[in-house]
């Protein structure tokens, strides 16, 4: 596993690429637990990038599932280092000592270590502030005509604009999120399957990228 160059906290990192499997429960006695699977399929390094080549020390790994018609410049990149088209191509930012056409399994993850898990939500398109921000909304009574309205955004005097920030309707999803110390509960390294308790962001198929402080 290559493990991130020390950040000045000194702190590393192991991280890997997986694609979200969906949800499902197990039962540890009697309770019943939540929990996501994330197909974590090796990621193979495409290329070794360092500080006198490239200006930064990181690995390019393919991940996720296999690509059928890359472009001629991405199917070059994986015929350089002999490794079959996938459908994203990621950078770790580690000092590794990894080579083209490694690969980086989930079988060296601790499963006694808790995990940070980063992916992009759903997109839900423009929404109002009921559905984006949970507002309660107004009177449906006594003759309201501004039921699902955000009210007030702000004072014509003091300090006479809204200030930035303001919780409105607008876009809501399509961004990054993460989600952190979540608690493994099972590593099948046969089937490169990873099995936390909770949820993770993202849709069904969607990638995320899995970290786990080493050492």
């Amino acid at each position: 596993m290559a493990t991130a160059a020390p950040a000045a906290n000194g702190i590393k990192q192991k991280i890997l690429y997986g694609t979200k499997v969906g949800m499902t429960r197990v039962f540890d006695g009697d309770l019943v637990v939540p929990v996501t699977v994330i197909q974590v399929l090796p990621n193979e390094v495409v290329e070794v990038k360092t500080t006198d080549k490239h200006g930064h020390d990181a690995l390019k790994v393919a991940c996720g599932p296999k690509r059928r018609k890359p472009s001629k410049p991405v199917a070059g990149e994986f015929k350089k280092a002999d490794v079959a088209p996938r459908r994203f191509l990621r950078e770790i930012p580690v000092a590794g000592e990894a080579k083209a056409g490694a690969k980086l399994t989930v079988a060296e993850f601790d499963q006694a270590k808790l995990v940070d898990i980063s992916g992009t939500i759903k997109g839900r398109g423009f929404a109002g502030v009921m559905k984006r921000h949970n507002f309660s909304g107004h009177k449906m009574t006594h003759g309201s005509m501004n039921h699902r309205g955000p009210g007030s955004i702000g004072c014509r005097m003091d300090p006479g604009r809204t200030f930035p920030g303001l919780r409105m309707a607008g876009h809501w999803g399509d961004e990054q999120v993460t989600i952190k110390n979540l608690k493994i509960v099972s590593i099948d390294a046969d089937q490169h399957l990873l099995v936390v308790k909770g949820a993770i962001p993202g849709p069904n198929g969607g990638l995320v990228a899995i970290k786990q402080q080493a050492g």
